[in-house]
């Protein structure tokens, strides 16, 4: 087993990208082809689901 240390910056050495919050919302921007998104609206769209419960309670399982 191996053990692994934590090393600390001088605070003199502190950058900017050190104190940012890294758990703010930030923008990002997605590149899907078309020709996928197009694919996964005809599976959503060919998607059997399965019938209603007959009976209201989870005797049947876990209810749609």
């Amino acid at each position: 087993m191996s053990t692994s240390t934590v090393s600390r910056k001088d605070p003199a050495q502190t950058t900017l990208t050190d104190v940012v919050d890294t758990t703010a919302i930030r923008p990002f921007h997605v590149n899907v082809p078309e020709t996928e998104l197009a694919e996964l609206h005809r599976r959503i769209n060919a998607t059997r689901w399965p019938e209603r419960e007959t009976v209201t309670d989870a005797s049947q399982g876990v209810q749609l």
